[in-house]
């Protein structure tokens, strides 16, 4: 027992150092017509809004959002701002909302132009100068090759000790998935995508339809970067943090709230109890041994540059996994008794 603790505390030492060192960071492409079109979708998103769309259509980017029911006057503003508006009626019957928002904006865009590239954006992304010249650098890096693109933009912190509440999840993320090492072998898949930033070829999304296909699933871009893995659809995966942000939540208990939505469908009902202790194990098995601390803070620490985290959150890893934990088991409890809710609506 004592070899394969210390070997998970190795592997997570190797992980991050890895993805931080060998994950691709794209160089600045300019383009006088960018090749790819810009998707939102947006339910009562208008606080965040004025931070996202000036510098997309002011740079010349085509954009269009959904507004899905919003009741804060979103489709509203980012019809003022120079988006292309689209709106839904009443959710459909199987689908979740995000789903029907991204397959509608997919469908509007193919549709009205001629882009290459379709780039799907969460409402809470803040670009910084240079964006859309990295996301047509992520273009460059990708042409000809049939992949899709995702990427981690910069963690925005909340107020207080937000940023702990959510340290488990790019943990999760960034010291036990190798993206670096997949990129440096080429075998492999991470079966990942990450929604807050995903690049399609136009022609493979209109090929395999995906938030069609998964309309019910509540972690659709998990979901669909499985799907990418039986497909054979290579996913490349790109350190973004010089480009953007993204402020996720802005207080504690909205971050635990959205991670109760969510976490229950990383590994299921079932593995869901698996992957509490596994996180439970990672962050205080160390104690039996301390020098496994060593590995476990430089693999962190390494998983919170390639997210720009807070440095605080480092060594307080052990914290930061056991809130993931509970947060899991919530979710698992509010699945069971079908009381997940988000943004007015109910997750069975």
């Amino acid at each position: 027992m004592s070899v394969l603790l210390g070997a998970l505390y190795g592997l997570v030492g190797f992980v991050g150092l890895t993805n931080w060192l060998l994950m691709r960071r794209p160089r600045a492409a300019r383009s006088a017509d960018w090749p790819f079109v810009v998707l939102i979708p947006c339910r009562n998103e208008a606080r965040n809004l004025p931070d996202l769309l000036p510098p997309l259509v002011g740079a010349g980017a085509r954009v269009y959002v959904f507004d899905d029911e919003s009741d804060d006057g979103t489709g509203e503003l980012a019809a003022r701002l120079g988006a292309t508006v689209l709106r839904g009626g009443p959710l459909p019957e199987g689908w979740v909302g995000k789903n029907r928002a991204c397959d509608a904006l997919a469908q509007a865009a193919l549709e009205d132009a001629s882009a290459e590239w379709l780039l799907f954006l969460d409402a809470d992304v803040k670009p910084r100068a240079g964006f859309l010249e990295a996301v047509a650098g992520c273009c460059a890096a990708m042409a000809g090759g049939g992949r899709v693109g995702t990427g981690f933009l910069a963690l925005l912190p909340g107020r207080g000790l937000q940023p702990l509440a959510l340290a488990w999840v790019w943990w999760s993320l960034l010291a036990l998935n190798p993206f670096g090492w997949v990129r440096l072998v080429r075998q492999g898949h991470n079966r990942f995508l990450n929604g807050q930033f995903v690049l399609w070829p136009s022609r493979l999304y209109a090929e395999l339809t995906p938030h069609r296909r998964l309309k019910g699933a509540i972690l659709e871009d998990v979901r669909i970067g499985r799907m990418l893995a039986r497909e054979g659809v290579p996913v490349e995966v790109f350190l973004l943090g010089r480009a953007g942000g993204v402020r996720m939540y802005e207080t504690w208990r909205q971050t635990v709230d959205g991670m109760t939505k969510n976490a229950v469908e990383v590994s299921g009902p079932i593995g869901s109890w698996g992957l509490a202790a596994f996180l439970l194990v990672c962050a205080w098995a160390w104690v039996l041994h301390p020098a496994w601390g060593i590995p476990l803070l430089a693999g962190t620490a390494a998983a919170a540059r390639c997210v720009r985290a807070p440095w605080w959150t480092v060594p307080l890893a052990p914290v930061g996994l056991s809130v993931g934990a509970w947060t899991i088991l919530r979710s698992w409890i509010r699945h069971r008794r079908g009381t997940r809710e988000w943004k007015g609506r109910t997750y069975g």
